[in-house]
């Protein structure tokens, strides 16, 4: 097949350092290539992939803006407009959307079936959009969890799951672990450093922080909750390092610690310390559970108690299961597989659900008729 993946343009393909998005969409373009379909990517033009590569801007425009809004939200839809303009022409197959409201509100004027993978948040305002959005045929959503899936339950053209992946080959397994546990994410009060923090402290074990670090919020948090613990001993600041130092950490250290405090649609960090061989510890919070197999490759916990106490039981996970589960579930070749199942489901190469009743053109023919109805009274 022909196959168009957009992408937001904050970030190149694949990232240098922070892109989960970007990440995944470098995976799911080279695994397609790899299978034998023709890929473009909707980018930025230094981004770098086995398929072609498409856009209008040079660089990430996320190093080259000064973070207003306003700016964030037209560059978002000058590059939009673009890809979907060039892909309108092109004769696609099937367009894998990787934005948001910008580029879906482009697809919506296209025929060309499109797959958009929520990345982000399902709350109650982006939820009464993709129900809107529903009524557009060509338009199909696929969540990166059950549980984010659960939250719009009902959804017509809500076609599966998905979960995010890593390409496996690239973490170093490792099962002599270090005497450190690890920290690694944004800091803001969601992803929960300072408890990592207090919890380290109580069985005066060893941590090392690291993560994104440059927004005035995230400033703001550190400055407050996190420094006070940071004595370059006991706990240690590394900030936002490269990825080769990234993976050696996980590797080396004795287990990750998740304190979640929102409901995270994923988490992919989880996913590369267990490609290491690592162990998690992670709050029962979102798709955490999804991800790691309570007492098997980790421990999910209930509260802050619990997650002190399964700290120290991480020597009793066998660190073979863990990178085992990787392989199993969430490698580089299971999401690009379940994703071109997807794709050829859409555009009627298979059976669609018999839920729906008909194929995906048909459904397109028929609800054309019925667009209209969205703004009459």
């Amino acid at each position: 097949m022909r196959v168009a993946l957009v992408v937001p343009p904050w970030v190149r393909v694949p990232p240098v350092r922070y892109g989960g998005i970007e990440y995944e969409v470098a995976l799911l373009a080279d695994g397609l290539v790899e299978r034998g379909h023709d890929v473009t990517v909707y980018t930025v033009r230094s981004s770098r992939s086995k398929g072609k590569v498409r856009g209008i801007f040079e660089e990430g425009r996320l190093s080259t803006l000064d973070g207003s809004r306003i700016d964030i939200f037209r560059e978002g839809v000058l590059h939009s407009i673009a890809a979907y303009k060039e892909i309108s022409l092109e004769g696609f197959d099937v367009v894998h959307d990787h934005t948001w409201g910008e580029g879906l509100a482009c697809a919506a004027f296209t025929r060309i079936p499109t797959v958009h993978t929520i990345h982000g948040v399902v709350d109650e305002r982006n939820e009464a959009f993709y129900r809107t959005l529903s009524k557009l045929a060509n338009i199909f959503l696929v969540t990166i969890s059950n549980w984010q899936r659960a939250l719009l339950v009902g959804l017509p053209n809500c076609v599966g799951t998905v979960h995010n992946a890593v390409d496996v080959r690239e973490f170093p397994y490792r099962e002599e672990k270090e005497d450190f546990f690890l920290y690694l994410g944004r800091f803001c009060p969601e992803k929960g450093a300072h408890l990592a923090c207090e919890a380290v402290r109580r069985i005066d074990g060893r941590l090392v922080l690291v993560g994104k670090l440059n927004e005035r919020a995230e400033w703001e948090y550190f400055e407050r909750e996190i420094k006070p613990y940071v004595d370059g001993k006991q706990i240690i600041f590394e900030g936002e390092v490269s990825n080769q130092r990234k993976k050696e950490l996980l590797a080396h250290a004795s287990a990750l610690l998740v304190p979640l405090q929102w409901d995270e649609p994923f988490g992919i960090v989880m996913v590369e310390a267990l490609a290491c061989g690592t162990p998690v510890v992670a709050f029962n919070r979102g798709a955490a559970p999804e991800i790691v197999k309570n007492g098997e490759v980790g421990f999910v916990v209930n509260g802050f108690e619990e997650f002190v106490k399964r700290m120290k039981d991480v020597h009793d996970i066998d660190s073979r299961k863990c990178r085992e589960r990787v392989v199993e579930e969430f490698s580089k070749e299971v999401m690009v597989k379940k994703y071109e199942e997807v794709y050829h489901r859409i555009v009627g190469e298979e059976p669609w659900s018999t839920r729906r009743g008909s194929s995906v053109r048909t459904a397109s023919i028929q609800q054309d008729k019925k667009s209209t109805k969205l703004f009459s009274r």
